[in-house]
């Protein structure tokens, strides 16, 4: 009878391995807000005090997660005249909108 036990032990154990390999998928599916987050996709992201390349003070590194406040067009950049004001954990300040991955949509500023 033990022998049996012993079985059934295991069978239980690999049948819920089983069951949180096959929930994670899931549980990386159902948060598309974590997903959705702007980021800097460049290899390095220009933070300005003003939509200019003057008033540029920071660069942000790569993969850097941004929240999108706003968009102005002004001075061309990296091939737009577009700049997010966006909010990062270097602080709040604008970016040319080549510079942004996984764009939001945002008023004008």
């Amino acid at each position: 009878m033990r022998l049996n036990l012993s079985r059934l032990r295991v069978r239980i154990s690999l049948a819920a391995a089983a069951l949180a390999a096959a929930a994670s998928p899931l549980a990386i599916a159902a948060t598309p807000a974590a997903a959705a987050t702007s980021y800097c996709k460049s290899s390095s992201c220009d933070l300005a005090s003003q939509p200019y390349t003057g008033y540029i003070y920071f660069e942000m590194p790569r993969l850097t997660p941004l929240t999108m406040i706003c968009w102005t067009d002004t001075q061309w950049y990296d091939g737009t005249n577009r700049w997010f004001k966006v909010k990062s954990i270097y602080g709040t300040g604008y970016t040319s909108a080549n510079e942004v991955g996984n764009q939001t949509r945002v008023g004008h500023c």
